[in-house]
């Protein structure tokens, strides 16, 4: 059976053993599943025995105060593949739908079949809102669209409903890539790897145009898969615990610098020229 590599950076996040113990109950087949857990984590903070003991599930353990940030830990994630057929990223505030790895699979093969060589599926996926579980989730699937600029660069995206989806028989094409749901091949894993300097904003521009760059053609599910928690009361944001990293603005002063020059560098090595 062929495994699914899922990666999961966790930054001092509550949601992160209901989303475990969520993965594996609405899996068809567990057992395909290799999880592997980028704990960024305070010395309090725990995960329950029960989850820890889940079948093919590892943790990277990391004081929090060590983190350098997420696509750090995204960078940690991908070294560890191992070479499974294929790869899924996800953020570590989820619920998914049943069968979700099934669903999945098929959506891949079925572009696979058609002639798409290199099928990347990914989305925003809607929301939910942890204290009012299971109520409160959201059941389209979105587009992703442009929504903000720094300094000229593409740094920050926005969704909306897929036009008319229920109408749909399978994936529509899309125009950018979101982290918190990437499902494709492991070769992606080395194909297309993280700039660990590029901070926050701007990364999933980055990784979206590299892998277009790389052969990859970017597909949105068009049915459910599952929901993303968009508030973030129930994690601590990494630029809170590292305040030298944002000026009194917000802004990440040398971290937001260093990433703008890593988005400025994709663009111009992607495209011939800076957009």
């Amino acid at each position: 059976m062929d495994r699914i590599y899922v990666q999961i950076p966790a930054y001092r996040d509550e949601e992160l053993a209901s989303t475990l113990r969520d993965l594996y109950a609405k899996a068809a087949e567990p057992q395909r599943l290799r999880v592997r857990v980028v704990w960024q984590h305070a010395a309090d903070e725990t995960v329950p025995p029960a989850v820890r003991r889940l079948p093919g599930l590892e943790f990277d353990l990391v004081p929090y105060a060590q983190s350098r940030g997420c696509n750090w830990a995204r960078q940690r994630l991908q070294k560890a593949w191992r070479g499974e057929p294929y790869t899924l990223l996800l953020d570590s505030h989820h619920r998914f739908v049943r069968g979700w790895d099934v669903k999945l699979l098929g959506l891949y093969e079925a572009l696979r079949q058609s002639g798409v060589e290199k099928p990347l599926i990914t989305g925003y996926l809607p929301p939910y809102v942890p204290e009012r579980e299971p109520g409160g989730r959201r059941k389209r699937p979105y587009k992703i669209y442009p929504l903000s600029r720094e300094a000229g660069l593409l740094t920050k995206l926005t969704s909306y409903p897929i036009h008319r989806w229920t109408s749909l028989e399978g994936p529509v094409p899309a125009d950018f890539l979101s982290l918190h749901l990437v499902f494709t091949q492991g070769a992606f894993n080395r194909e297309v790897p993280f700039d660990p300097n590029i901070y926050f904003f701007g990364d999933e521009v980055v990784t979206g145009a590299r892998a277009f760059t790389c052969g990859y053609d970017l597909y949105h599910p068009h049915v459910v898969i599952g929901w993303h928690c968009y508030d973030r009361r129930t994690r601590v944001p990494h630029w809170n615990d590292h305040p030298t990293w944002t000026d009194n603005t917000g802004a990440h002063s040398s971290a937001c610098a260093a990433s703008s020059s890593g988005v400025a560098e994709t663009a111009t090595d992607s495209a011939g020229s800076e957009p």
